[in-house]
């Protein structure tokens, strides 16, 4: 089991997918570009960068964590979740009642562990000038806290949240807090603003993987994130209070308590996002730091995001081929589903089906643009079974050759749309197409016969195939 950030290092550099940077570098830009030549050279797949020796700093910097999917594979696998997940098709069969019994007991003892403070361990820091903060893209408006686990309590019931929301640096003790609307934080910050007070607020940068990916997880509202790295883990995830401030990992290299005020806002952004453009400067929530701690040799994490593909396309790839059978088990007919990395994952859908009844890929459509951040979905794109939705000939083959527009293209208006798009006209909210890609029938209202598609006897493939081999 990996017990922190450095254990994590520890481990990437024995499998060989840790390259470590001793040479001085600036955290201006310099960081970014070599973050990127790592991900350039091998998309999905690339290593962990940890730079020893950061201009003006005493601490080093650790980017690209999770820019292998091979990695991200290995941490999750043999894991009970895993498991769960993989067999939610057969839950309801005799020989699954022992792993669901199994299931509910690990449910139960998710729940974090919570210990005493463990300050002894860390030394306070003055301020934010003090960390080694990344200014990402030429054009950003300052530097910005790019893998931060933002811990927020609600005020109402004291449900915790846990979140990676950027923070632009506006001075050493203030930041901005850029949650948006539908997130959890946001939520929390509403909340605060209804009972008329602060919301103070945990800052952790740098903890074990499980953690870090369990807080991207586009997990159900209200479900503890902290709860389901346990499960993953298969170990409580132990907390330790922390003051007038939400409980933290222990294994936490960096703290950095504070508050926000709901109703102070500030001019946030620009900054160079996952779409590959600049965010639009808009107002978010303002971020006081009233106190900074750091592990005695800490590690400080940090993301760089921008034009695919960057680490967020690999942690998107994984989570959703993660979750996928969830996906599957709400809706039968589905065969895959796939959100390619140029469509930055909610801007594009791909989904194939065994067309089972008249108006079923529209059934499908609705249904996954009611699931958790699969709402923010711009266009959505329903194929048949034939058809490989991985394989971008393939899918160019099916909307050329079964779209109809007038017909298979249906525009919704005024729905949820992901904030970071500034295609829409007013933040957050925009228009969505969905497209039935899949061979229509007399049911549908088509009144001529489908033609079949080209293709050899399979046995006669398989033949000439043997027979090339010897060519």
């Amino acid at each position: 089991m990996i017990k922190d950030l450095a254990d994590y290092l520890n481990y990437l550099n024995s499998r060989g997918r840790l390259r470590k940077v001793s040479g001085a570098v600036s955290p201006e830009l310099e960081i970014t570009a070599y973050t990127d030549r790592a991900d350039r050279e091998r998309p999905y797949d690339s290593k962990a960068l940890l730079f020893q020796n950061v201009e003006g700093y005493d601490i080093p910097v650790a980017t690209n964590l999770f820019g292998s999917v091979s990695s991200l594979n290995e941490l999750f696998e043999n894991t009970y979740a895993r498991e769960m997940l993989s067999n939610l098709n057969a839950i309801k069969t005799q020989r699954m009642r022992p792993s669901i019994i199994k299931g509910g007991k690990m449910l139960m003892d998710a729940k974090p562990k919570l210990v005493e403070p463990q300050l002894s361990r860390y030394r306070k820091l003055g301020s934010l000038d003090e960390l080694p903060i990344l200014k990402v893209w030429p054009k950003d408006a300052g530097k910005f806290i790019t893998l931060p686990l933002v811990i927020t309590e609600s005020p109402k019931d004291g449900t915790p949240n846990i979140g990676i929301y950027r923070m632009q640096v506006f001075d050493s003790l203030t930041t901005g807090m850029h949650w948006q609307a539908q997130k959890g934080g946001a939520i929390h910050a509403k909340e605060a603003i209804d009972a008329k007070k602060n919301l103070n607020v945990s800052v952790v940068v740098g903890t074990d993987p499980i953690n870090i990916v369990s807080a991207v997880a586009p997990l159900p509202v209200g479900f503890n994130e902290f709860s389901f790295s346990g499960i993953v883990r298969g170990a409580k995830t132990v907390l330790m209070k922390n003051g007038k401030y939400p409980a933290v990992p222990a294994n936490a290299e960096i703290i950095i308590n504070g508050h926000v005020d709901p109703n102070e806002k500030r001019v946030e952004g620009p900054f160079g996002d996952h779409t590959g453009y600049y965010s639009i400067p808009e107002e978010y929530p303002v971020f006081h730091v009233d106190a900074i701690y750091a592990k005695k040799n800490p590690v400080y994490a940090a993301s760089v995001v921008g034009y695919p593909w960057h680490e967020d396309a690999a942690i998107g790839q994984f989570l959703f081929d993660f979750l996928k059978p969830l996906i599957k088990s709400m809706n039968e007919s589905i065969v895959d589903i796939y959100l390619p990395p140029e469509g930055i994952f909610t801007n594009m859908c791909f989904v194939s089906i065994k067309k089972r009844f008249p108006g079923e890929a529209k059934k499908v459509m609705f249904s996954l643009l009611g699931l958790g951040q699969l709402s923010f979905t711009k266009m959505m794109v329903v194929f048949d079974d034939d058809i490989n939705i991985r394989n971008i000939r393939n899918v160019i083959w099916a909307l050329a050759t079964r779209v109809e527009p007038q017909r298979d293209v249906q525009i919704i208006t005024n729905a949820t749309a992901d904030s970071l798009d500034h295609t829409t006209n007013v933040p957050a909210l925009g228009s969505k197409m969905l497209i039935d890609a899949t061979r229509k029938t007399k049911e549908e209202g088509y009144t001529r016969e489908w033609p079949e598609t080209i293709a050899l006897p399979d046995e006669l493939v398989k033949s000439v195939e043997k027979k090339w081999q010897n060519l």
